[in-house]
């Protein structure tokens, strides 16, 4: 690989989680939206065993230390879910 395939890689990987990452905040709106208004289409613990719990964890950080608050609100409300069943011992260790 030379450099100038390097410096497109790089660029590209860049660009490309940072879309996932967008893509992965919405979702989390619907998940929430969807929980929240017992719609049925998705259950609490199919969010359980679907959405590491760390890797919550580490884009409530980033989202703090970029200042976007109303999406911290929806991932900490999620990562909620998972200290009740913590609690009850329902929660698997999935990672």
């Amino acid at each position: 690989m030379g450099p100038e395939e390097f410096h497109y890689l790089d660029k590209f990987n860049n660009q490309y989680f940072k879309n996932m990452r967008e893509v992965r905040i919405s979702s989390l709106y619907w998940v929430w939206d969807n929980l929240s208004s017992n719609s049925g289409s998705i259950r609490r613990k199919t969010i359980i065993e679907l959405i590491p719990y760390p890797s919550l964890s580490k884009l409530l950080s980033e989202l703090e230390s970029e200042e976007r608050y109303e999406d911290c609100q929806v991932v900490w409300d999620i990562m909620n879910l998972y200290e009740e069943h913590e609690k009850r011992g329902i929660y698997k260790q999935l990672f």
